[in-house]
């Protein structure tokens, strides 16, 4: 069976020499997901499936043909990604329907040899309203929210990689919480075709892994451009698994920006992240943002709730009686937006992000919080406060959770390290310097308030 420390890569090179086989791999996953059933990591599993694709995995090895980089990998994807022949749950008794296609990301993934393992616990159509799911490192607290399965079923050992999306903070924050690795590539990167659509300017898809070298790999495998997605993008892609594999041709320069909201923050979180600034010894430039940066989480919300809006309207969803209050109270406000409101809001969007493209002349990426603190106990009925991502996922900048840092409970707290946008893989040799440089090889969360 594969080692936990073990890298996709290394895992692929051991079925390809015939040392383990894909469905000695994908049996050991579907073990550790029904051992850890009880987190509720998982809407749907299909373990005749994943196992005859595993044995054809098997076939094309013995048989010669070319491996694929994910050759064999077990993967789970939120449930929110449509699979031909899985149900479409989306976290809501509303759907459920049986898929009839694949998600262009799913054809990817595929392509690349992964193994489909099954549909990840989801929030209700990905907004607020929580899963079922536990955080592994303990289960009275929250895995955040709304890719919550994605990020326990890595952070419980159930597949080494998990799909996720995000709109404000829905990759970044659980990964967080769970004390796992996370990306949101830039937006663009990585085409929506066959995902829920919430909100079309500002969705997203990321991932969930357990080193950067895997979270490379598989955003290479997801980086495809696809002219139905009006967000693609239509030129060459970053290479991500080099830019993990690379040296920095100089030691990398950080910025932190004083944010509005900052006064969020934890004692443990401000004090983790102190250590880390003093850690770099100078490298680290502290920015006043903007003043307009204190319209921003506004500006978001607004054309999220506008675009909710319009969504559940043309799925005429609007008014149905098995919303959750939360969603129903959301439509009704994205209703009251006026058009001229959402028009000055992506125009804020656009200003933000000409803003991003130069500042990135300057420093190789931006550290901040991942989420204000550690997880929330379920008892308070949330998954926490995205606000630490909602700047970045508005300028649709690549964003990392580094799992470095630890709260008063115990919990872990992951630092967010950003990038220019289309620059993913600048951001990903960056976070494998910070990575190496500051910690020993094992050792990652040390940093905690005294």
């Amino acid at each position: 069976m594969p080692e936990d420390s073990q890298t996709i890569s290394e895992t692929v090179h051991a079925v390809a020499e015939g040392q383990l086989s894909s469905r000695q791999w994908v049996q050991a996953c579907l073990d550790r997901i029904r051992d850890n059933e009880d987190i509720g990591s998982w809407s749907y599993v299909d373990e005749a499936r994943s196992l005859e694709r595993a044995d054809h995995m098997d076939w094309l090895r013995k048989d010669g043909s070319a491996l694929g980089p994910l050759h064999g990998c077990p993967i789970g994807l939120k449930d929110i990604i449509e699979v031909r022949g899985m149900p479409h749950g989306c976290g809501s008794p509303l759907m459920g329907q049986v898929s009839e296609s694949n998600a262009v990301l799913v054809d990817a993934l595929e392509a690349a040899g992964a193994v489909i393992m099954g549909k990840t616990e989801t929030a209700e159509f990905a907004f607020l309203n929580p899963a079922r799911t536990k955080n592994p490192h303990s289960p009275k607290y929250s895995p955040g929210g709304s890719s919550a399965g994605s990020a326990a079923a890595v952070a419980s050992g159930d597949v080494p990689v998990a799909i996720g999306s995000q709109t404000n903070g829905s990759v970044i924050r659980p990964a967080s919480y769970c004390g796992i690795y996370a990306m949101k590539p830039s937006a663009g990167i990585i085409p929506r075709i066959g995902v829920f659509e919430q909100s079309p300017t500002l969705d997203q898809i990321g991932l969930f892994a357990t080193n950067l070298e895997d979270l490379g790999l598989v955003a290479d495998a997801l980086s495809v451009h696809d002219s139905r997605d009006p967000h693609s993008i239509a030129t060459p892609r970053p290479f991500c698994l080099a830019g993990v594999q690379a040296e920095p041709p100089i030691e990398p320069n950080f910025a932190i920006m004083s944010l509005p909201y900052g006064q969020l923050q934890s004692r443990a979180s401000k004090g983790g992240f102190s250590e880390v600034a003093d850690a770099l010894q100078g490298r680290v430039e502290i920015l006043e943002a903007p003043p307009t940066f204190n319209q921003l989480i506004e500006v978001q919300r607004t054309i999220h709730l506008s675009e909710i809006f319009q969504a559940f309207d043309a799925m005429g969803l609007r008014g149905n009686s098995q919303l959750s209050a939360v969603l129903s109270k959301t439509l009704a406000e994205g209703e009251s937006i006026s058009s001229s409101q959402y028009e000055e809001a992506l125009m804020a969007r656009e200003s933000l992000a000409a803003f991003f493209d130069n500042f990135f002349e300057d420093f190789d990426a931006i550290l901040s919080p991942s989420s204000a603190g550690e997880a929330p106990l379920l008892s308070e009925g949330h998954t926490g406060s995205p606000i630490f991502c909602t700047i970045w996922t508005l300028a649709g900048l690549p964003a990392l959770n580094l799992p470095v840092m630890q709260g008063e409970h115990g919990l872990p707290i992951g630092l967010q390290m950003i990038g220019r946008r289309r620059d993913d893989a600048r951001l990903l040799r960056t976070a494998r310097w910070f990575m190496t440089t500051l910690f020993d090889e094992g050792e990652r969360q040390c940093f905690q308030n005294r």
